[in-house]
């Protein structure tokens, strides 16, 4: 194992803010499949430890691991990027955006929070996924008439 010098380190903290929530995004898509972190690095190839710093952002994601991450879950890429932070930060700067909040990709979540699934949510996901496609858009239907939007 190869020491980070100075420069990787610098480089970590600019992106610390999109590494760990994806790695909690990531996470979160694993438990709702009720894989653990054994299993899920035995699917990719690593070690759980080296997922679990993944998952933990202590370590980034390597675009290809992403893919076959995505893969396996069979979840599309750019839906794993949804709701994470817009910028990467420069030397020395921290983006704020009105009352302390970072600044967000417009249309997107607008909070850290909001862009894990609560664990209901989560659990209602994982029961939807195993439905035929024409009982998931009656499900999405029913969820919608739940809230009050019309189809769309």
């Amino acid at each position: 194992m190869t020491k980070m010098d100075d420069e990787e380190r610098e480089d970590l903290k600019r992106t610390r803010h999109i590494d760990e929530p994806l790695g909690a995004r990531l996470r979160a898509l694993r438990e709702d499949r009720g894989l653990t972190q054994a299993q899920m690095g035995h699917e990719l190839g690593i070690s759980a430890n080296q997922w679990g710093r993944h998952e933990s952002g202590k370590n980034r994601v390597p675009a290809a691991r992403l893919w076959q991450f995505c893969k396996a879950m069979n979840v599309d890429v750019a839906a794993i990027y949804e709701g994470l932070p817009f910028q990467i930060l420069r030397d020395g700067e921290y983006s704020v955006a009105g009352m302390g909040e970072r600044e967000w990709a417009p249309g997107l979540a607008g909070h850290p929070a909001e862009a894990a699934p609560q664990p209901l949510v989560q659990r209602i996901g994982a029961v939807v996924r195993q439905l035929p496609e024409a009982r998931q858009r009656t499900a999405l239907a029913i969820v919608r008439a739940l809230k009050g939007e019309e189809e769309g």
